[in-house]
């Protein structure tokens, strides 16, 4: 039954031009040319909706809305040539929801019919009350509102409406001001002092609509009003406009306490958002120390591997010597001279690489030179080890407050950076230039090396956490990622990366911060 139509008109052009049409926004849609056909159709099938033709060659229309009022629910738009009022009339009463007249804007009325349902899916189930001590004009309202998929309580005094209103949820009251226990305004101003119905569209039915009559309904609480005896179709039209305004205004008001209770707990939901953030940058930033300390560990061992040999290699001397009844005491002062020597190394190395690794929080004035000199203490015998070319145009000799530790470790995370870049694709003459300078208020780093560069589709994501582009799984991808974070958002910094035509070149702005720090 969903989404099926059943198209009952005898002219091939406009059955056709309807199945075109309404296929295209998604309906399926059956043909019928006589009467005949349309009722062997209906009684096997369901459909959502039947537009029929009321003049058929094999008989009227109006036959068939009888025979689907009595099998079906099926909703009925009428395909009619003439506008005559006293034919819509009796449309309405029939029971149809809608009609369209086969003129020269029928494409216009086509797009109609999808409005039309789309529109009774939204205001179907919506409850309408109406008191009227008339059973023939309940009965009407009934016939005319209830094909549209509205639910319809009735009352025929004020007492019994206040009563269903207390017991049911009323989407829209229908009120006669002629009542035999209470006169309407009365009922409205009743009404409209319950907050609980503020908001409840009402429209009023009377049978003597003066101006005066019409000022006191609306000041009373009346949204509009329609003389009896009523015009069905203009009924229908105000009805379906109340609810539908009405559904639009509980909707911004649904809208707008929303948007109050999210500015009421938006401060504590932006509260728990930095604080998730904070918790995963505090992480990020463990991994990237473990990271740190394994590169510390791995460049301690290389620098004290020679004075360790160094020590080894004098105290077996010493015990050959001893073995052999060949020490004196020139020998024995000159290799502990040369032991205590080597052990002083072993010291001021350790001490190097606590300070260098030390967290700071406060600023501390210092030159890039003297960082770039300072780190290059700590990775360059690694770099003579793996034969790598260091070059240093270091120019950059005016002092800046910043946090000091942290642009070391950046500048030796950029070195290690090019230093793995160049050891991993085996480049011949492998070179680092490590320049420094300054521009105006900005002190700038320069670490280029002929690696080969960064590959294009992978420059946008160099600087991403837990990107990486070794090819040895050993990398944690936060080197740079932390570097960005150190430099951007500790120091007011920039760090930005372009190729070059031999490799890439990692360039770092520093701002001298002693005016924040004041």
């Amino acid at each position: 039954m969903q989404n099926r139509i059943l198209v009952v008109e005898d002219s091939k052009m406009i059955n056709n031009l309807l199945k075109t049409k309404l296929e295209e926004f998604g309906y399926k849609v059956e043909q019928s040319y006589t009467l005949k056909d349309a009722k062997e159709l209906i009684s096997k099938n369901e459909y959502m909706l039947i537009l029929l033709d009321l003049h058929l060659p094999d008989g009227e229309g109006y036959e068939l809305i009888d025979s689907i009022n009595d099998i079906t629910n099926t909703k009925v738009i009428v395909l009619t040539s003439t506008n005559e009022e006293q034919l819509r009339e009796e449309l309405f009463r029939y029971g149809i929801v809608d009609y369209i007249i086969k003129d020269k804007n029928f494409i216009y009325s086509i797009y109609e019919i999808d409005k039309t349902l789309k529109k009774l899916k939204i205001l179907s189930g919506k409850k309408i009350l109406i008191i009227d001590d008339s059973s023939f004009v309940i009965k009407q309202v009934k016939n005319v509102l209830q094909p549209r998929n509205y639910i319809v309580y009735a009352a025929n005094s004020a007492k019994d409406g206040f009563e269903i209103l207390r017991s049911k949820s009323v989407d829209l009251l229908v009120l006669d001001m002629e009542l035999p226990d209470m006169h309407g305004l009365e009922v409205l101003e009743r009404i409209r002092k319950n907050i609980s119905y503020i908001n409840m569209p009402i429209i009023v039915l009377s049978g003597a609509l003066t101006h005066d009559i019409i000022r006191k309904i609306l000041k009373s609480g009346g949204n509009d009003f329609i003389k009896k005896p009523f015009v069905v179709e203009e009924f229908v039209l105000k009805i379906d406009l109340l609810i539908e305004n009405a559904q639009k205004e509980k909707n911004i008001i649904n809208k707008a306490k929303e948007i109050n209770e999210l500015n009421a707990t938006l401060e504590e939901k932006v509260s728990k958002s930095i604080a998730k953030l904070r918790e995963k940058d505090i992480i990020m930033f463990q991994q990237s120390r473990l990271a740190q300390m394994g590169e510390m560990i791995s460049m301690i061992a290389h620098q004290w591997r020679q004075p360790l040999n160094a020590i080894s290699s004098s105290a077996t001397a010493l015990r050959v010597k001893a073995l052999m009844g060949k020490v004196d005491k020139d020998v024995v002062i000159d290799t502990t001279d040369k032991i205590s020597f080597y052990i002083k190394h072993l010291s001021s190395t350790i001490d190097d690489f606590r300070d260098f690794f030390k967290p700071e929080k406060k600023m501390q004035e210092s030159s890039l030179d003297i960082l770039i000199q300072s780190a290059l203490l700590i990775v360059k015998p690694s770099l003579d080890d793996k034969k790598i070319k260091v070059t240093t145009e270091l120019k950059s000799h005016k002092p800046f407050v910043s946090y000091a530790n942290e642009i070391k470790q950046v500048i030796l995370n950029l070195i290690k950076n090019s230093e793995d870049i160049l050891s991993e694709k085996e480049i011949k003459e492998p070179e680092i230039i490590i320049k420094s300078y300054e521009q105006e208020d900005k002190f700038i780093l320069e670490v280029i090396d002929n690696g080969g560069g960064i590959p294009e589709k992978i420059m946008p994501k160099i600087f991403d956490p837990y990107f990486s582009t070794k090819k040895r799984k050993d990398g944690t991808g936060l080197g740079l990622y932390m570097s960005k974070i150190i430099i951007e958002e500790h120091c007011n910094g920039k760090l930005e990366v372009q190729n070059l035509e031999d490799g890439a070149l990692f360039r770092m702005i520093i701002k001298d911060n002693s005016k924040e720090q004041d």
